[in-house]
């Protein structure tokens, strides 16, 4: 298959298209070893393909059917297996309890917040991993210019451990709040 990437994306060694998140952030799930792990990814994407072969099951929730059969399409050219789950809906439409929802059948252990509703599933992530007794959860884009700037997010994840990665040449920006993919260990 085809694939043009779009900038500051790239291919993982393996030759499959990594997730769209920040290099260093890739860099350091490239170490991390979730073969036991099921992941939720709220928004669909190519890197979905290569994600799938880090963990122990990978859930997709998407909202626009044609970018969940772009995905889709790709992961299964690649031999790869992802349970897409296609809930069709506008970010802030009131619809976030439907869209979040993590009553799947399945116990997560890491939550990526990378579509609609992001400072909702903040919440969402936070009351998850405490009944749990804890998890993961990865933003991308977390407080970034022109994509996600909220104060309530910051707030809301203040208390727990971090690792925030910056994406130091984006300069898609307003100079100020750069590109970040965060990872929030949830306790």
């Amino acid at each position: 298959m085809n694939i043009e990437l779009v900038q500051w994306q790239r291919y993982n060694p393996n030759g499959l298209v990594e997730c769209w998140f920040t290099h260093s952030c890739l860099d350091w799930i490239n170490e991390q070893d979730w073969s036991d792990k099921n992941i939720i990814m709220f928004g669909a994407g190519l890197g979905d393909a290569w994600l799938s072969k880090k963990c122990k099951s990978l859930y997709v929730v998407e909202r626009n059917e044609g970018w969940l059969n772009k995905a889709k399409q790709y992961a299964e050219a690649n031999g790869c297996q992802v349970n897409y789950i296609y809930r069709p809906c506008n970010d802030c439409c009131g619809k976030d309890e439907y869209y979040l929802d993590l009553n799947l059948g399945i116990e997560f252990d890491i939550i990526i917040n990378d579509d609609a509703y992001r400072t909702e599933l903040c919440q969402v992530a936070i009351d998850y991993f405490k009944n749990k007794g804890g998890g993961i959860f990865i933003c991308d884009n977390f407080y970034q210019s022109f994509v996600w700037l909220s104060n309530k997010a910051k707030e809301l994840m203040q208390p727990f451990e971090s690792l925030i990665f910056e994406q130091h040449d984006h300069v898609d920006n307003d100079g100020v709040n750069k590109w970040k993919t965060a990872v929030f260990f949830i306790k």
